[in-house]
């Protein structure tokens, strides 16, 4: 774990630019078609034209990722996160693979549940927690959780209906229903694990 947190400290903002540009690649496409031309403090930038046939230009995947994220601070980041894997004697390409792909994952994983932590209610989150200590319960549980919630944070969920707000706990994966009986799913265990880790699971929430 604790190797893993000094990777993730190296190159959790590369791997944001990664998981942004594969999440959103298409708007990111769309804005660089609209924004060839730019024009700053009076000075114009006119980016080159398209390619008049983009289909002899090939380029392979890789490629084509690496391109996208070419800079030279990026360059450096890598230069850190080779030193750091051969420092740690993790020299084959084997072995690079297994271990970067096992911590992107974990990056991309910790993205999602920072997600989920900036957007859950409290009262959702005490759902979680009944779950996470019981096997089951039934659907009524949740819905007393929200209509206690509702009567003590009514300008926050009057216009939030119980359907939505425990289809976020279900479309997030955290929470399986089948039959009105609810059970907590493993990635919702792992999001509270992570709570606990990150020192997240405080009072400041609310709703």
């Amino acid at each position: 774990m604790e190797t893993f947190l000094k990777i993730l400290e190296i190159i959790k903002w590369p791997l944001v630019g990664i998981v942004a540009i594969v999440c959103f690649r298409r708007c990111i496409a769309a804005f660089i078609n609209r924004a060839r031309g730019l024009k700053y403090s009076g000075v114009e930038i006119q980016a080159g034209p398209l390619p008049q046939d983009p289909a002899e230009v090939k380029v392979g995947s890789a490629d084509k990722l690496l391109q996208a994220l070419d800079s030279p601070v990026l360059l450096k980041s890598e230069k850190v996160i080779r030193d750091f894997l051969a420092k740690e004697g993790i020299n084959t390409s084997d072995d690079k693979e297994k271990v970067l792909i096992r911590h992107l994952a974990a990056s991309q994983l910790t993205l999602v549940f920072t997600r989920i932590d900036f957007l859950i209610y409290q009262s959702q989150l005490k759902i979680l927690e009944f779950l996470n200590s019981n096997p089951s319960a039934p659907r009524q549980m949740a819905e007393d959780i929200y209509n206690t919630a509702s009567a003590f944070y009514p300008k926050i969920l009057k216009d939030y209906p119980f359907e939505k707000y425990l289809g976020f706990l279900k479309t997030n994966n955290l929470i399986h229903e089948e039959e009105e009986i609810l059970s907590i799913t493993e990635i919702g265990r792992e999001f509270l694990a992570f709570l606990i880790r990150t020192r997240r699971n405080a009072v400041y929430r609310i709703g």
